[in-house]
């Protein structure tokens, strides 16, 4: 993960830059909102970049472990 300094009004343009360079993609949220929760939600969006090539399967590599979270939050 690297972090940015802000984007103003290029998001299409890093977009490109991102899927240019095969990276994962972009965590976004508007400029005017919070950083926190709103009413539970997260004002954060995932932007994935659909031709990433080490996207495929890479999920599987992490099933195990969501399943261990989701056990432990019942318990």
């Amino acid at each position: 993960m690297r972090y940015l300094p802000h984007v103003l009004r290029r998001g299409v343009d890093l977009f490109t830059e991102v899927v240019q360079r095969d990276l994962e993609g972009i965590v976004a949220k508007l400029k005017q909102a919070p950083y926190g929760l709103v009413e539970g939600r997260s004002p954060w969006v995932k932007i994935k970049n659909p031709k990433y090539s080490q996207g495929v399967g890479r999920h599987e590599q992490f099933d195990g472990f969501r399943g261990e979270k989701r056990l432990a939050r019942r318990a």
